[in-house]
């Protein structure tokens, strides 16, 4: 089946969960997430449960019994999610309680109580592209695909080492044995097939490692023309917003720039001037827009230049 849309729009409380799925299992989970139609604000009240079929061949693995072998184990998978702030664990989902095999497909089932967590994005999201992650052989290098998608925009990550590990389901290796089979192969992978370009360094206190600052890019060389294809997909999305969706999806963009007051009226009061906004931010998230240092500086250039009298 073709995908719905090239990149997936993942919540963040998704992306900050850890789990215990292999790399096939995880390229199922990519697949499903591209199917839903996400949004801002959705009434929980007014789901059923949905059911995914998914040909083996989409999973990029031509071994079937491998297939079969990683499905059957997916019903039993469970997602710890964790609080953003406290950084604590506070629940536990199991996203696909059916499954069922046919032939060289899978049908999953899941259960309206749990898509809220991967539909609901008012608290924010990550945005990645479905065919590079696909192309990732290693867990670690997809967790980290999906956590450095999501710092991508602030092109810096400093985390806890130990926070790290918890989230890429490490907590068993000592450092030197994290760096070589977490950081090393994944950042390495992460670079030869996604479209992110990652580094990273150490910070510690006395002699030991306690955090990891990643430092972020996106590739030069990615396909301009996928960029461009990425805005008007979000674009067109978010025309269909309702207008409460809309406002929190206001609210969200404004909290990432440090606009006036002044300049927030100005794009509240002015349609065409925040449709020229909601189009520059996605140009610059999609990397349509390169080399901007300073996004709300180069907000403020654009938009108000003609708009606000000098002196005022």
């Amino acid at each position: 089946m073709k995908p719905k849309r090239q990149y997936n729009q993942q919540p963040n409380i998704i992306t900050k969960s850890t789990d215990e799925m292999t790399v096939i299992e995880k390229r199922i989970m990519y697949l499903v997430i591209n199917r839903l139609d996400t949004g801002f604000n959705i009434q929980p009240d007014l789901f059923r449960n949905m059911e995914f079929t998914i040909a083996f061949n989409e999973l990029k693995e031509t071994n079937y019994t491998r297939v079969k072998k990683a499905i059957e184990k997916l019903q039993f998978r469970a997602i710890t999610l964790i609080d953003d702030d406290a950084n604590e664990e506070f629940e536990r989902i199991m996203p696909f309680p059916h499954i069922k095999i046919k032939g060289s497909t899978v049908k999953l089932t899941m259960l309206s109580t749990v898509m809220p967590y991967f539909l609901e994005l008012k608290s924010g999201f990550t945005k990645y592209s479905l065919a590079a992650a696909l192309t990732l052989t290693s867990v670690y290098s997809q967790k980290l695909y999906e956590l450095l998608s999501r710092w991508k925009d602030k092109r810096e990550w400093l985390v806890s080492l130990e926070e790290l590990q918890t989230l890429l389901n490490a907590t068993n290796y000592i450092y030197a044995d994290f760096k070589k089979r977490c950081l090393d192969v994944g950042t390495k992978e992460l670079n030869e097939k996604t479209d992110l370009q990652v580094s990273w360094e150490t910070e510690k206190t006395g002699k030991s490692v306690t955090d990891i600052r990643f430092f972020i890019k996106g590739k030069l060389a990615a396909e301009n023309a996928e960029a461009k294809e990425a805005v008007q997909q979000e674009l067109e999305q978010i025309r269909q917003l309702s207008p409460g969706q809309i406002s929190l999806y206001t609210k969200k963009l404004f909290s990432e720039y440090s606009f006036t007051k002044k300049q927030q009226d100005l794009l509240l009061s002015n349609p065409q001037l925040f449709s020229e906004f909601v189009e520059l931010e996605s140009k610059i998230a999609n990397g349509v827009i390169k080399k901007v240092l300073n996004p709300t500086a180069y907000m403020a250039k654009v938009l108000f230049k003609s708009v606000i009298p000098k002196g005022r």
